[in-house]
């Protein structure tokens, strides 16, 4: 079977993480299966003779989906923006690219996407069969595993970190609720035994200047650094900007805990990713973050702050409990991988090819 996969995020400021993660694995992966015939593709006008196509990103408010003569899959990695309109505005021209992109959605032989509970989430807002929508979940970088202590020694000297902190990884938008996170954090270092925990954010949108800058999505982001010079938390929270993951994942081994506050996920990855290092998790538990993190996790209620702290306090105070959550993090993460991720998406092709 001749595949034909769109990489054009791999060309952008999505290839390290997000989309551009998700297309380099799955492509990567995809070129060890014998029966397929892989190639990638910028254009429309660069497709020759190719049995399906494949568009790994979908968006919601831009003519990304061009369907032409071939069977196409295309993947909707969560639905966020028409969950959260308030916090993601179009204008008149969004609007009617939405309407040709729902045009083109239906004329697609089949919808993948990362979690369950997005899948359910496309049915409501495209009203599309429900059997053209596959639930195919991502999976961790190989590279995050547990490590020993001589090889995160080198990453915590570099970037002077504590032997207890707390870590989030991941992006500074609305749906992220790290606001929350920072209340959260300011409440439990108040508690006398906890006052020296720091807390780690992974990402290089924290090192941004954006004060200055007008755009809905950044708000987040001000509202999290202005809580964070009100509460006087300059000295307690550690900003290592973007790293790569061959010290990221140092990183996740390191850290007491890795804490997932998001009010909305179509997946969470970062979760994964903590799991495979074997790093007990707390997660909230909104969206598709039950379903990456299984029994493995810790959740909490992305509204109540003193359950949340409450929980933080409880575990911090017992070792064998975050052993416990290690050990189940690990068992956890092994029920994913990219090898899985791959060969369901070429059921989904072969599927697509039968359906011509």
């Amino acid at each position: 079977m001749k595949v034909a996969i769109n990489t054009s995020t791999l060309k952008n400021g999505h290839k390290l993480r997000g989309i551009g993660y998700y297309t380099s694995n799955l492509l990567n992966h995809l070129k060890n299966d014998e029966s397929l015939e892989v190639s990638e593709f910028s254009q429309i006008t660069d497709l020759k003779d190719v049995d399906i196509i494949h568009y790994p990103w979908f968006d919601f408010y831009f003519r990304t989906l061009l369907v032409k003569k071939y069977p196409t899959v295309v993947t909707i990695h969560d639905t966020i923006p028409l969950l959260f309109p308030e916090h993601y505005p179009v204008g008149i021209r969004g609007k009617i690219n939405f309407y040709l992109q729902k045009l083109a959605l239906k004329k697609c032989r089949y919808i993948i996407t990362d979690s369950l509970i997005s899948k359910n989430d496309i049915l409501r807002f495209f009203k599309i069969d429900e059997k053209k929508v596959i639930s195919v979940p991502l999976a961790a970088d190989p590279i995050f595993r547990v490590l020993k202590d001589t090889e995160t020694a080198k990453v915590k000297r570099k970037y002077d970190l504590p032997d207890q902190f707390l870590l989030y990884v991941g992006d500074a938008n609305w749906t992220k609720n790290l606001p929350f996170l920072i209340e959260g954090f300011k409440n439990l270092i108040g508690i006398s035994e906890f006052k020296e925990i720091k807390l780690v954010l992974v990402n290089g949108v924290f090192l941004k200047k954006v004060e200055d800058i007008n755009h809905p999505e950044l708000e987040s982001l001000k509202q999290t650094n202005r809580l964070i010079k009100k509460y006087n938390l300059e000295d307690k929270i550690i900003k290592p900007g973007s790293i790569d993951n061959s010290e990221l994942v140092a990183i996740y081994n390191l850290a007491t805990l890795y804490i997932q506050p998001s009010l909305y996920e179509g997946f969470g990855l970062p979760v994964l990713e903590a799991l495979s290092c074997g790093t007990p998790v707390v997660s909230s538990q909104a969206g598709s973050l039950p379903e990456v993190g299984g029994r493995a996790v810790i959740y909490f209620d992305p509204t109540n702050l003193e359950k949340f702290v409450l929980i933080l306090k409880n575990l911090l105070e017992d070792r064998s409990a975050l052993t416990k959550l290690s050990q189940l993090g690990l068992q956890q993460a092994s029920k994913f991988s990219w090898e899985k991720t791959a060969e369901q998406t070429a059921q989904v092709y072969e599927q697509a090819i039968k359906n011509v």
